[in-house]
């Protein structure tokens, strides 16, 4: 006779798997707009700076890699991932409306906080409500969910660029974060996204 999953560890692995698509999103966002900033020159941004920006949100990835273990020692692994989400949509979020080349670069680098600290959180979740001899096949599913992110991201560019403009991109990389269920959103996630909303859609494709 099967025996039935447990209801959290059944949304355990979709939960996780939108965690690392939104992750995968938000690390490729920035590749999809570059161009655009350059070629529009926006902040009058130039190579030089753009790798710059570029490079701090890779610092932010390091950071947060490195330090998301002693954090989920601390207060466990399911309000890590929360925060790692909350905090990288909540700065993506942000980016739409940075007003100097300075800003973009630091708004980056604190996402990056959240996006290296959320893929090591999520595998290591999953690995562990994964049932007996299917941790290997969580895990390679949960990196499923990345990659479709990144791909996700090349195709919305293709058509919302030239609809609403670069800032919407980092909108929509925030927009759909999960709901983290019995722990509410953090309030500076919603503030952020509607404020982002409100600014873009009111600019159009400036």
């Amino acid at each position: 006779m099967a025996t039935r999953t447990p209801p959290a560890r059944a949304w355990v692995l979709p939960l996780c798997w939108a965690a690392v698509l939104l992750d995968g999103f938000d690390l490729v966002v920035l590749g999809t707009v570059l161009p655009v900033l350059l070629r529009e020159n926006v902040w009058d941004l130039t190579p030089g700076t753009a790798s710059a920006v570029t490079t701090a949100g890779l610092v932010g990835m390091t950071v947060g890699a490195l330090t998301i273990g002693a954090i989920t020692d601390v207060i466990g692994r399911r309000k890590a991932l929360i925060i790692a989400v909350a905090s990288f949509s909540a700065f993506t979020a942000l980016c739409a409306l940075a007003p100097s080349a300075a800003v973009f670069g630091l708004l980056r680098f604190l996402a990056g906080l959240g996006l290296g600290g959320c893929l090591p959180t999520a595998i290591t979740l999953v690995g562990e409500y994964a049932r007996r001899g299917r941790s290997g096949t969580a895990t390679t599913t949960i990196m499923t969910g990345y990659h479709v992110g990144a791909v996700v991201t090349a195709l919305l560019g293709i058509s919302v660029i030239p609809a609403l403009g670069w800032r919407a991109m980092f909108v929509i990389g925030a927009a759909p974060a999960p709901d983290p269920g019995p722990l509410q959103r953090p309030q500076g996630l919603s503030t952020a996204c509607g404020e982002a909303l409100r600014s873009v859609f009111s600019r159009g494709r400036r």
